[in-house]
């Protein structure tokens, strides 16, 4: 009788350590790619820098070559995100969804200079019409951008909010 009770204990910590192992490591594998976006986006040689550099050089072809990079690169990161197993971790499906959802509004709002960028080149031309227009839309772009960091920053809180809970469940901090 104490045998089996000493063997039920042992069985349930190993599984509760196990499962705490793939929550430690899911919740790493998550949190691992901010650090990585971010280098990517502003470390010397990252995406924006590459952009922000052409845009002063006026060398306006390579500053979208930059952007369609960074489109790649995003995508790449929810596909990663995608892929992540969540089978029996409480409370990892919240964490996935919301960290693609971040992602795909961080997407949205750096590709979002493409459209700034093809306006900006047209006000470079000699044509004052089009750069009138060119400048307008400069403009609304400016306030869409606007609106994507507030979507940027609630899926920002949404994944913060999801991780906290998934720390709770999965005893994790």
């Amino acid at each position: 009788m104490k045998s089996n009770l000493i063997f039920s204990l042992v069985l349930l910590v190993g599984l509760v350590s196990c499962t705490s192992k793939k929550a430690r490591d899911f919740r790493k594998e998550i949190t691992d790619k901010e650090q990585i976006v971010f280098k990517a986006l502003v470390d010397t040689t990252g995406y924006e820098t590459e952009k922000s550099q052409n845009l002063i050089k006026r060398n306006f072809d390579e500053a979208l070559s930059s952007i369609n990079k960074e489109e790649k690169f995003f995508d790449s990161v929810i596909k990663d995100l995608s892929a992540i197993p969540t089978d029996n971790i409480k409370d990892a499906a919240p964490v996935k969804t919301a960290a693609i959802n971040y992602y795909k509004a961080l997407k949205d709002l750096f590709i979002l200079d493409r459209l700034s960028i093809e306006q900006q080149k047209i006000t470079f031309t000699n044509d004052i019409k089009k750069v009138d227009k060119a400048s307008d839309s400069i403009l609304q772009i400016t306030r869409k951008k606007l609106e994507l960091h507030t979507v940027a920053n609630a899926r920002s809180q949404d994944l913060q909010k999801a991780l906290e809970i998934f720390d709770k469940t999965n005893h994790l901090k």
